[in-house]
């Protein structure tokens, strides 16, 4: 099978994700208007505790599916009956998580017809086959496909939901779009997989590799998801659920531009791993590594610089308590880049799962008693603090274990210089900002000058990750162009 590089399918990953983050852009300002917080609450809720069904559905298949396909993607045989195998588990678990849901929906009557639509969402997850084209590193059929089912489902939040009784609509319009897409994909896959003439399928041999991949979603879900569900539960004020929702979904939306190379290169590391490649192993995490830094600092610090300013005109004055949550959450950019590269980029395709395992499930632990302790006594603020000490201790916990394994990883070498580039541009940029118009425009401008203050101090400091990677990827496109 033909490889793909690095780069291109980072940038078709990446062209996908980045599209994820623009239509928000425009669909959360009219939503918050029309919808309101405290129906978008009621949504962020809702949507939180169906999660927990949708993990259930999923299983750990999509990471342990990716992994195992990405060992065999020379072979279509093998890769073949792992596929068949998975899915007959997937559909399995997908039909009890459904009857939960139905379960669950009728025994709490408060928003139950939400949860009734959301159980759309959990049938799209049987038909969920990212995991092999991830695995197969076909990443432009991901982003083709998901980018044009995306964009009308973004038309269609502006011509169908006009009042704050359209929520069920929105909720609808979500469930049936990632149906649609997941749908898409079975139509190539016939070409992509032989399907056995002798029946030789033991889907029983992946189950127990499957819970061990599901055991820190489950353990995930506690820190991120379940999150919005505590302040549901602990807050009166279902308004806070949504002003938290705001805040992680400016973090977390530009935390993609990172973590989209994970899915890129657990395929690469696994491939790498079952051909015994140690030492290309160790070259592309400490490649990432530096990516995480140069990138994250220059994120975390740019949108703490102009959060004053976004908040007021992009959510509107109702939505300033978004601000103080954005400045705690901050630093998860960072944070969740590194344990990304440790956990999913090299325990997960080195099979060392037991370990990210152990961390992660520690993380949960410790975050579901500090947000019990926290969200009490601060609210939505409490679980942003809860948050980031939860990832904070993960991280702490995967590099103690990787130290001896990974002796040539100088994972504190690279951060001193971008924290120093970062904390300066946020200092400039800052100050600017109190000068600019809180609108469209006055973001924008703050935004550029982000930008150029980060690259005159990457130029002049003539950084090694510009040189090596984004100066010779450039000199080749023009190269190409003239050609």
């Amino acid at each position: 099978m033909k490889k793909n590089s690095i780069t291109k399918n980072y940038i078709y990953n990446l062209i996908y994700q980045l599209f994820l983050i623009i239509i928000p852009l425009f669909t959360t300002p009219y939503l918050t208007r029309v919808l309101g917080a405290e129906k978008l609450g009621i949504y962020s809720y809702t949507y939180s505790i169906v999660t927990i069904f949708f993990l259930i559905a999923a299983m750990g298949i999509n990471t342990y599916g990716q992994r195992e396909i990405a060992y065999h993607q020379d072979n279509k045989k093998k890769r073949s009956i792992i596929f068949i195998e998975l899915m007959i588990i997937r559909t399995l678990s997908t039909v009890f998580s459904l009857l939960l849901l139905i379960l669950f929906s009728l025994i709490t009557p408060r928003y139950s017809i939400y949860y009734q639509i959301f159980s759309i969402y959990i049938i799209a997850n049987l038909f969920d086959i990212t995991w092999f084209y991830q695995g197969i590193e076909n990443f432009k059929s991901i982003a083709i496909k998901n980018i044009i089912i995306k964009f009308l489902y973004f038309i269609s939040i502006f011509l169908f939901i006009k009042t704050k009784k359209d929520l069920w609509i929105y909720i609808l319009l979500f469930s049936l779009s990632t149906l649609i897409t997941n749908l898409s994909f079975w139509f190539k896959i016939n070409k992509l997989i032989e399907w056995p003439k002798k029946i030789n399928i033991k889907p029983k041999r992946h189950l127990k590799y499957v819970i061990t991949f599901f055991v820190p979603q489950i353990a995930s879900l506690i820190y991120s998801v379940l999150d919005s569900a505590m302040i549901g539960l602990l807050d009166p004020d279902i308004k806070n659920v949504s002003y938290y929702e705001q805040a992680s979904y400016i973090v977390k939306t530009t935390l993609v531009i990172i973590t989209t190379m994970g899915s890129v290169m657990i395929s690469k590391v696994s491939y790498a791993f079952s051909k015994n490649q140690n030492k290309k192993i160790l070259e592309y995490l400490e490649e990432i590594i530096h990516f995480v830094w140069l990138i994250g600092c220059a994120l975390s610090f740019g949108i703490a610089a102009i959060i004053n300013n976004f908040v007021p005109w992009y959510y509107g004055i109702k939505y300033l308590k978004v601000i103080p949550l954005v400045y705690v959450l901050c630093p998860l950019i960072i944070i969740i880049g590194l344990n990304n590269v440790i956990g999913i980029q090299y325990l997960i395709p080195t099979k060392k799962q037991n370990t990210y395992v152990l961390a992660v499930v520690s993380g949960a632990i410790f975050n579901f008693i500090f947000n019990f302790i926290l969200i009490r006594k601060f609210s939505a603020l409490g679980a942003a603090i809860s948050s980031v000490g939860a990832e904070l201790f993960i991280l702490l916990i995967e590099l103690y274990f990787v130290k001896k394994e990974l002796p040539n990883l100088k994972i504190i070498k690279y951060s001193k210089k971008y924290l120093f580039f970062g904390i300066f541009m946020f200092l400039i940029t800052y100050q600017i900002g109190k000068f600019l118009p809180q609108n469209i425009l006055g973001s924008l401008l703050q935004i550029l000058i982000g930008i150029i203050i980060y690259i005159i101090f990457l130029i002049v400091s003539k950084d090694q990750f510009i040189t090596e990677h984004v100066v010779p990827y450039t000199k080749n496109i023009f190269k190409r162009r003239k050609i």
